[in-house]
């Protein structure tokens, strides 16, 4: 019995950390598909493909630690609710591409927005779009556990690289002409340490904007309905029934396991 319910138990981490990586994954997408679309539509600008590819590795780097986070089990039987999840994950990455237009309009201001003294555009938007991204693991995780330290330092680890990337102006275009020339002419493609502190800052603001957003949507009850059109409030009644079942299974199996303990040790 102990056996059986550890197996369920582990199943439901699987299927949180599953669901989590999907909505992280289709944000992600839907976060590079729209921007680079849209930037080569309006400015006919975009970052290099070699920094794009450099992206996606970063991202893989770091979401392989998903394998080993703390995940919650819920309380009542879990289930694929694809519409929630799309729905969720669509409003994310919408709002990661707004974000990264915003930090890219402001480099055409008067005095090029966040750049301070001089910097890359393809690298500062490599940045700041790898830090939101990584770090939107962070959120579509849930906060109910704290992150693994595996997970975390694997995040850490390519935020390090991606600076670096962005300081040493590694793979990027050097005084691109479309743009100004007293800021993007700067040595080798490289980014003051100002503005890299500057996009760190930006992008920590962004990651909090959209937690407050994956928050608030996952409070809506017509969010939580998705997938679940055709359950009636019975069947919802039941499954909080057996979700309280489990629970006091789990504790009474945690009671019996410490008893059986102590016993052993008296009787040895």
């Amino acid at each position: 019995m102990a056996a059986g319910l550890k197996t369920i138990l582990t199943f439901e981490q699987i299927f949180q950390r599953m669901k989590s990586y999907v909505q992280y994954r289709i944000a992600l997408c839907l976060h590079l598909e729209i921007y680079l679309a849209t930037s080569m539509i309006i400015t006919n600008q975009t970052i290099r493909p070699d920094l794009v590819v450099f992206i996606a590795l970063f991202a893989d780097l770091a979401t392989v630690a998903v394998a080993y986070d703390n995940a919650h089990v819920e309380p009542r039987p879990v289930e694929w609710q694809l519409k929630k999840i799309w729905v969720i994950s669509v409003i994310l990455g919408v709002l990661l591409a707004m974000a990264t237009w915003v930090i890219h309009g402001t480099l055409f201001l008067e005095k090029s927005g966040i750049v301070e003294n001089f910097g890359s555009y393809e690298e500062i938007l490599f940045l700041e779009i790898a830090l939101t991204e990584n770090w939107l693991i962070f959120v579509t995780r849930g906060s109910e556990t704290w992150p693994s330290i595996q997970l975390v330092l694997a995040i850490l680890g390519v935020d390090v690289l991606a600076t670096l990337f962005c300081l040493f102006g590694w793979l990027s275009g050097v005084g691109d002409p479309g743009l100004r020339d007293e800021f993007w002419n700067s040595p080798n493609g490289w980014t003051d340490i100002v503005t890299v502190v500057a996009v760190w800052a930006y992008s920590i603001g962004v990651t909090v904007v959209i937690a407050m957003v994956y928050y608030a949507l996952n409070r809506f009850d017509w969010v939580n309905d998705l997938g679940r059109q055709d359950r009636n409030k019975k069947d919802s009644y039941i499954e909080d029934i057996i979700g309280h079942i489990n629970r006091l299974a789990r504790e009474l199996m945690s009671i019996i396991s410490h008893n059986l303990l102590l016993i052993k040790l008296l009787t040895t």
